[in-house]
C-alpha cells in the first residue's frame, strides 16, 4: 500500500535525526582524538597498503537516485543507503573487516536492515613488488534488496531470459578480488578484479574497479613517505588525498562481456578531509555513465580507535 504524506514526513523526521546523531557522535570522537588515522581514500577500490595494528572504525553513508529502470522494475524512490565497517589489521599484509548494511527509501517509506559482510585481505609479499598483488575474500549474508554499492557485476537487465521461479528473500555471496596496487611516487594506482559467486546457484557475477590516488596536503605527502613533520597552527580540517575511481560491471557466468546499456559504470570523483589527529572524512560522487546506473553522493566518516 503506498505510504501517506505523513507517513513520509515520519520517515524523513526520522532519516535526520539518524544523520543528526552519526554527527553528534563523530564530534564527540574528534574531542578525544589522540593518533593519527590510516586510511587511503578509496571507496570501492583497494590497494595494498594495510598499518599494522591499526584498529579503525568507518560510517559511511550514501544518498542515491536510482535509474528510472529502477524505479519501474523495483519500485525504488530515492533513498539513503548506510554501512558500518570494523576493521582490523594484526600485520601489515593481513586485515580482516565486519560490516553491517541498511537503507530508507525516502519515497517509499521502506526501511530494511540488510545483513552482514565478513572480509579479509592478505598481501602475498612482504616486500614492495610490481603490482603488489593482494587476494580478498568476503562473506556475505544480505538481503535481496540490499543498496549499499560496495561493488557493482553482474547484470542490470541481462541479455537472457530469467529462471522462473520464487526467489529467496537472502543471498549468500562469497565475493573474492585480486587487487594489484602500484604506488608512483606519493601516488597510487590500483586496479581490483571483483567476482560475486551466489553460493545457492553456483553463477559468479563480475566486475571491476580501476582507481587513482594522489595526496594533496604536506601531512599525507610525509605519511606517504613514512614520517610526519610537526608544526603549529595547522588547521583542524585539511584536504589530505584526492581519488578517482572508475567502476562497474562485465556481466556473469551466463553472459560475459562489455554492455553499458545493460550495466552498471561509475566515475567517482571523491576528497579527504583530515580532522584532527585520528579521523577523516570523505566526500564522493558517484556519476552514472549510462543508462541503467543510478547517480550518488558518499560520505564517509573514519575514525581510529
Amino acid at each position: 500500500m503506498p505510504s501517506t504524506n505523513s507517513e513520509r514526513r515520519d520517515q524523513k523526521l526520522k532519516i535526520r535525526k539518524i544523520l543528526a546523531g552519526l554527527t553528534v557522535a563523530a564530534a564527540l570522537q574528534l574531542l578525544g582524538a589522540q593518533h593519527a588515522c590510516a586510511h587511503d581514500g578509496y571507496s570501492v577500490t583497494y590497494n595494498h597498503h594495510m598499518m599494522p595494528g591499526e584498529f579503525e572504525i568507518m560510517v559511511m553513508s550514501d544518498y542515491t537516485v536510482p535509474s528510472d529502470s529502477k524505479r519501474l522494475n523495483d519500485g525504488q524512490g530515492d533513498y539513503f543507503s548506510h554501512m558500518i565497517e570494523l576493521e582490523y589489521a594484526p600485520s601489515d599484509r593481513l586485515a580482516f573487516e565486519f560490516m553491517i548494511e541498511s537503507f530508507e527509501d525516502t519515497e517509499t517509506g521502506e526501511s530494511e536492515f540488510t545483513g552482514f559482510r565478513y572480509e579479509a585481505r592478505y598481501r602475498l609479499f612482504k616486500d614492495e613488488v610490481p603490482l603488489n598483488p593482494t587476494v580478498y575474500a568476503e562473506y556475505e549474508d544480505l538481503h535481496v534488496e540490499t543498496r549499499y554499492k560496495m561493488e557493482v557485476s553482474g547484470w542490470i537487465e541481462p541479455p537472457y531470459e530469467e529462471k522462473e521461479g520464487e526467489e529467496p528473500s537472502r543471498e549468500k555471496i562469497l565475493e573474492t578480488r585480486l587487487i594489484l596496487s602500484q604506488d608512483v611516487g606519493p601516488y597510487n594506482v590500483a586496479f581490483n578484479w571483483i567476482n560475486e559467486s551466489d553460493l545457492s546457484s553456483g553463477e559468479t557475477a563480475f566486475g571491476y574497479s580501476l582507481g587513482f590516488l594522489a595526496p594533496v596536503s604536506k601531512e599525507a605527502r610525509a605519511k606517504e613517505h613514512g614520517h610526519m613533520e610537526h608544526g603549529g597552527g595547522q588547521p583542524l580540517i585539511r584536504p589530505a588525498s584526492l581519488a578517482f575511481e572508475l567502476y562497474g560491471a562485465l556481466g556473469d557466468t551466463l553472459a560475459f562481456g562489455l554492455t553499458p546499456a545493460r550495466q552498471e559504470h561509475y566515475f567517482q570523483p571523491s576528497i579527504t578531509f583530515d580532522l584532527g589527529q585520528s579521523s577523516m572524512l570523505s566526500l564522493g560522487f558517484g556519476i552514472g555513465l549510462t543508462d541503467a546506473s543510478d547517480q550518488l553522493i558518499r560520505l564517509n566518516w573514519g575514525m581510529m580507535l
